[in-house]
């Protein structure tokens, strides 16, 4: 089997954990005080550790067949609808609320993703919000606005 590298994707990944890695080593050179690095060491370090599982899959890519289309049109539209609904979540995140800007925007995201059925659609937008806002909650000192919880 022919492999080829997907330098594209490749480049992005890589000056991604570049400028985060170098986020980190500026940081811990300001301050080693485990209050200042409670959330970006962690981050930074599965970021770190994300770039190498994505990167290994660059390197290890099949090669695709001779005239094959890599995305259809259905899958270019699907980023499009994704990316336009991250900039509605971020438009209205502070107007409508952080919980219910989370949920629509999973919500939505399952959708755009393909699940049809109606549990997992009724179930896991509110359970997500409930979890990511007491997450936040207890790292974050600093109140933000929420429209239920």
């Amino acid at each position: 089997m022919r492999r080829q590298v997907a330098w594209a994707e490749l480049g992005v990944v890589t000056a991604i954990a570049a400028g985060t890695a170098a986020y980190l080593i500026e940081a811990r050179g300001v301050s080693l005080d485990p209050q200042n690095l409670l959330l970006l060491q962690p981050t930074a370090w599965i970021v770190l550790l994300l770039w190498a599982v994505i990167a290994l899959g660059c390197l290890r890519r099949p090669a695709p067949a001779a005239g094959a289309l890599r995305e259809s049109r259905a899958d270019i539209l699907r980023v499009l609808a994704m990316v336009g609904a991250f900039g509605a979540f971020i438009a209205v995140l502070e107007q409508a609320g952080y919980d219910v800007a989370i949920c629509l925007f999973v919500l939505a995201g399952l959708i755009i993703g393909g699940e049809r059925k109606p549990l997992p659609l009724l179930l896991f937008p509110p359970l997500f919000t409930v979890a990511v806002i007491h997450g936040f909650r207890a790292l974050v000192p600093y109140p933000f606005p929420t429209t239920i919880l």
